[in-house]
C-alpha cells in the first residue's frame, strides 16, 4: 500500500451535524479541510437538537 502525504489546515473528526457544519464553514473560508467518519451512511443523519 502506497503512503500518501497531504497537508490540511483543518481536520474534522466526526460527520454528525456539528462536524458537517464545521467542515463546511472552514471550506467556505478557503481552508484546506478534511473530515473523517466511521460510516458514510450516517453522515449528518441526526438533527441539531435531538
Amino acid at each position: 500500500m502506497a503512503h500518501v502525504y497531504e497537508s490540511y489546515d483543518v481536520v474534522v473528526v466526526g460527520a454528525g451535524h456539528a462536524g458537517c457544519e464545521a467542515a463546511l464553514a472552514c471550506a467556505r473560508l478557503s481552508l484546506n479541510t478534511i473530515m473523517f467518519t466511521i460510516s458514510m451512511e450516517s453522515v449528518a443523519l441526526m438533527a441539531c437538537n435531538p
